[in-house]
């Protein structure tokens, strides 16, 4: 089961699992393409290098937050938060919302 987040383009996202059992923690990310891979995007207390604008704040009571900085539509898809002794702890849908515009010019003689 997921939970489900929106986040407009250019917004800030946290995504909460708690793991007061572990201090160790990953998520993992699914764009849901037809490679069927789930990215590792953070483990070890260390982000993912192609993935700059994710980071994670650890609350005292065992809280730990994957951050999301500056939403793009490709940050949609499955997050899933893993315990030091990979179980799956929580999961999100994130889905981040995007405005199309269309900029018209008009000529005036």
């Amino acid at each position: 089961m997921y939970g489900r987040l929106n986040v407009v383009a250019g917004g800030r996202v946290e995504l909460m699992c708690n793991t007061s059992q572990s201090s160790n923690i990953m998520w993992t990310y699914d764009n849901d393409t037809e490679d069927g891979y789930v990215r590792y995007v953070y483990w070890d207390g260390v982000a993912d290098k192609h993935m700059p604008r994710l980071s994670a704040n650890f609350c005292t009571d065992g809280v730990h937050n994957l951050v999301v900085d500056d939403a793009e539509l490709t940050d949609s898809g499955l997050y899933d938060c893993y315990d030091g002794k990979g179980s799956r702890q929580v999961g999100y849908q994130l889905i981040v919302n995007g405005i199309l515009l269309f900029i018209t010019q008009i000529c005036l003689h």
